[in-house]
């Protein structure tokens, strides 16, 4: 979820990418490019959806950022992140609500990778999806950020409830048009529910809204005007991260062999982190054996 912020203004390498991984991760053993992989159907030979449902759409409207910006508890952040957080809405901002999106997957793994974002930027640069570095720092909830275009920052958590989080990113960004870097600040807010249908699946429905401001009025001006493509870059960037969720919990439980070659290639992370990574998704695994060991007994 935090990478978000930093993605605003770059987008993953397509959704094309994800999709291809994804039916890699259903109908091969190794990731692509692994010596003498081999291709078969997935172990239950029943086909699995790869989904993500829009249920509201994305919006910039005054109205919706309103609301979003009435619903930040303020109270209950840190007096030094309260000031953050209302100097920053204070500023001239972009602000874009983005899409709500609903995914089949287990609340346990949804709340492991967006309480374990640097193991999820891990996966992508294992699969080739990014090479953006996302780093936890000595201070909890702190993270630094390096992107492959020069980009660097800070992302902070300041908030993290059941169903709220809130993050503060600032940084040094590369359009790749201007010469200099862009130096920017933004709060990404992200709510979610999980839900649970008649036969027992479980879903998360989760919507962020993304602020951003920049020091240089020439910038903010820059920015305004080409904010329909940014925009349009974001909605696209929130439901590839949601795609990638998805794909992540079919890959548990179709493919776990798959996983626990992920995690052996998985860089700056440590042993434990590499344990959990497996342990998360088992958890994934024996709940969908659960689940349809009781629809069997219906």
């Amino acid at each position: 979820m935090l990478r978000l912020l930093v993605n605003h203004l770059h987008p993953i390498n397509s959704t094309v990418g994800l999709v291809s991984l994804a039916l890699m991760v259903l109908c091969c053993d190794q990731p692509a490019g692994a010596e003498d992989q081999k291709t078969r159907r997935p172990a239950t030979g029943r086909p699995v959806a790869l989904k993500v449902h829009e249920i509201e759409p994305a919006t910039s409207s005054n109205d919706a950022r309103n609301t979003v910006t009435a619903g930040i508890p303020l109270d209950r952040l840190e007096d030094h992140h309260r000031a953050q957080v209302e100097n920053l809405l204070g500023q001239q901002t972009l602000f874009r609500c983005l899409p709500a999106l609903r995914i089949e997957l287990e609340p346990a793994s949804y709340e492991y990778y967006r309480r374990h974002p640097e193991v999820a930027v891990a996966v992508w640069k294992v699969l080739g999806i990014s090479q953006l570095q996302l780093m936890s720092t000595a201070a909890p909830g702190l993270f630094s950020v390096k992107s492959a275009d020069g980009s660097d920052g800070t992302l902070e958590v300041l908030l993290q409830t059941d169903n709220l989080l809130i993050v503060r990113g600032t940084g040094n960004w590369h359009s790749g048009v201007l010469p200099t870097p862009i130096r920017s600040e933004g709060l990404v807010v992200l709510r979610h529910r999980f839900e649970k249908d008649r036969e027992g699946r479980r879903y998360v429905s989760h919507q962020a809204a993304v602020f951003l401001t920049f020091p240089q009025q020439s910038v903010r001006n820059v920015a305004r005007i080409v904010s329909p493509v940014t925009n349009m870059i974001a909605d696209r960037n929130f439901k590839d991260i949601s795609l990638f969720l998805r794909m992540m919990h079919v890959a548990a439980i179709e493919r776990p062999g798959w996983i626990e070659m992920v995690a052996g290639r998985l860089e700056g992370l440590t042993r434990p982190q590499r344990d959990e990574f497996l342990k998360a998704a088992a958890r994934a695994l024996v709940a969908n054996r659960r689940l349809r060991e009781a629809s069997l007994q219906r």
